[in-house]
C-alpha cells in the first residue's frame, strides 16, 4: 500500500488536476474554433470513477471523466490532420504524448487518444459530430494528498 501511495503522493490531487485539464480542454476548443470556426457545446456533465486494480489497496484515488464537448457536424478530411496537430501540441503542453494512437482512421471518421503514463486520456475524433473527451489518471483526493499518508487499514 505503501508503494503505491507514494506513487500517486508524486503526482497532483485529484482537484488540481481537473482544473488542469479543464483549460487545457478550453485551449484546444479555443485554438479549433479560431482555425476552423467551430462552437463547442458541452454535451456531459462527466463523472467519477474508481482507479484500476494497482490502486485497490487505497481508499482516496479516484479518476474523473470530464465534461464531454462536442462541435456539430464532421470535420472534413483534408483539415483532419492540422486538427490532430493542434490537438496533440495543446495536450503535449500538458504532459500528454503529442503523437496518438490512433482508434479509427477512414474516410469521414477518425479517432484518436493521446495518453499519458498515468492513465489520463484525451479522446478526439470526427464523424456525425466532433467530440472532445478528457479523463484523468488515478489522483489522490485533497485530502489524502494533503495527509500524506494513506488511511490506516480498515478491519
Amino acid at each position: 500500500m505503501d508503494e503505491v501511495f507514494a506513487k500517486v503522493m508524486q503526482r497532483p490531487d485529484i482537484e488540481q488536476t481537473v482544473a488542469s485539464y479543464t483549460e487545457m480542454g478550453a485551449r484546444i476548443r479555443e485554438r479549433l474554433a479560431a482555425e476552423f470556426g467551430r462552437t463547442w457545446e458541452q454535451v456531459s456533465d462527466g463523472g467519477r470513477a474508481g482507479c484500476g486494480d494497482e490502486y485497490k489497496v487505497l481508499d482516496d484515488v479516484e479518476n474523473r471523466h470530464l465534461p464531454r464537448w462536442s462541435s456539430k457536424g464532421n470535420l472534413p478530411d483534408d483539415q483532419w490532420p492540422r486538427a490532430e496537430a493542434i490537438v496533440g501540441e495543446v495536450a503535449e503542453g500538458y504532459g500528454f504524448h503529442k503523437d496518438p494512437v490512433i482508434l479509427v482512421n477512414r474516410q469521414g471518421d477518425h479517432e484518436v487518444v493521446y495518453d499519458k503514463p498515468d492513465g489520463a486520456q484525451v479522446t478526439f475524433g470526427t464523424a456525425v459530430n466532433t467530440v472532445l473527451d478528457v479523463m484523468t489518471g488515478c489522483h489522490l483526493t485533497v485530502d489524502a494528498h494533503r495527509r500524506g499518508t494513506p488511511k490506516a487499514a480498515r478491519r
